[in-house]
């Protein structure tokens, strides 16, 4: 008996954009932490390579969701990020940026959304970005206490990276 697919072509379109979405911001993630090793922001290195590592995570549950409903997800080409990040002010802004951005895809993608199951389960996806943008907020707003006191940036990076 053939799996039969629970999900609507508008639903698995949605699903692979975001899916697309969360593998693009692991990838510029990756891109940020080789800079900041490069900058010798080590404790920043560690930060955004753990949140590369979380928006694989969060690529991976939405293939997972689709399994679940008789689908699949393909595996979308993930655009070369090449910019340069200037400093790790800079690099915190970029995340910001991101997560606010994929916040506002994942409200949209909610509203769009006709199907309960699917809805519920993109409230998990609402909650992270509510929870990733304030902690990327709190973040910038430590670094900016910081000044221009090298000390208090290095502390702020270990900090980062614990």
């Amino acid at each position: 008996m053939p799996i039969k697919n629970l999900l609507t072509k508008p639903i698995e379109t949605m699903l692979a954009q975001a899916a697309a979405a969360e593998l693009y911001a692991a990838h510029l993630y990756q891109h940020i932490g080789n800079q900041m090793q490069f900058q010798g922001w080590f404790g920043a290195q560690k930060f955004f390579l753990a949140e590369s590592s979380s928006e694989r995570g969060h690529y991976q549950r939405l293939v997972d969701f689709a399994n679940q409903r008789g689908s699949w997800l393909p595996v979308p080409a993930v655009p070369a990020i090449d910019e340069t990040v200037g400093s790790l002010g800079d690099a915190l802004q970029v995340a910001y940026d991101t997560e606010v951005q994929l916040g506002q895809d994942y409200e949209a993608w909610h509203e769009e959304c006709r199907c309960p199951t699917t809805r519920q389960f993109l409230l998990s996806y609402l909650e992270e970005q509510r929870t990733s943008v304030g902690e990327i907020s709190d973040l910038i707003s430590r670094l900016e206490r910081c000044g221009t006191d090298k000390g208090a940036m290095l502390t702020f990076d270990q900090e980062l990276g614990a």
